[in-house]
């Protein structure tokens, strides 16, 4: 049982997923203003976030960028009408781990937010290792760079960690989005390559020219990493 924090200002729409997600067993808090959301968050901190963008107060991309901001990893889905690829590149930006267009199909949402829960029980070895500017502690989900704590998501060391173990390998966006993301290889590789981009900023001296994570045109990612142990 997780507890989910929906924002949705379309009460039809709201109902429906209040219903549907309490019927998995979650503990489910529906908020229809941007302001309700964002101080539901500061006091409750939820499992989960499942957010619509265009709210009646203000901008949902905002309490996306609020939350990364103060360091928390719970998962957040978008669920919005805007489907242009810009819109969905500055939404996985911001720090969304998913981002589903409306109209969509319930089962589709729902599986998604149990994809999402799973990955957040998951923990890596007990591991810590040095990857380029990047010092990361696998066990306990944490990573600082300069001795500052990076706010990496945990879909974020998931990614890193599929990569860490395939290390020298050409890894497809088709595989990572079967095996990390748990989506039909058919979703749109955008969502992929945003990621990587996050994580080019976190490891490489300079993320415009990436020596450790590296992409191999047409085909997918490379880490270039040897373990020192």
């Amino acid at each position: 049982m997780a507890q989910i924090l929906l924002v949705e200002d379309d009460n039809t729409l709201g109902m429906t997923l209040d219903v549907s997600l309490k019927a998995l067993g979650h503990v489910v808090q529906w908020h229809t203003t941007l302001a309700e959301a964002r101080t539901f968050f500061e006091e409750h901190k939820p499992d989960l976030v499942v957010l619509d963008l265009g709210l009646p107060d203000g901008e949902g991309l905002d309490l996306c960028t609020e939350i990364r901001a103060c360091g928390s990893i719970a998962p957040i889905i978008i669920l919005t009408a805007r489907d242009s690829l810009y819109a969905r590149v500055e939404g996985l930006t911001a720090g969304a781990d998913d981002y589903l267009t409306k109209p969509f199909e319930l089962p589709e949402l729902t599986a998604r937010v149990e994809a999402l829960l799973r990955r957040q029980r998951w923990h890596g070895p007990g591991e810590q290792v040095t990857i380029g500017c990047l010092n990361i502690d696998f066990q306990r989900l944490q990573a600082y760079r300069d001795d500052e704590l990076v706010p990496m998501t945990e879909l974020e060391f998931r990614l890193l960690r599929y990569m860490l173990d395939r290390a020298g390998q050409v890894v497809s966006r088709q595989e990572l989005l079967t095996r990390v993301w748990e989506q039909a290889a058919t979703t749109q590789t955008r969502t992929v390559d945003v990621f990587m981009g996050r994580l080019r900023r976190y490891l490489e001296v300079d993320s415009a020219k990436p020596i450790i994570l590296v992409n191999v045109r047409g085909v997918g990612y490379r880490l270039r990493w040897e373990s020192t142990s």
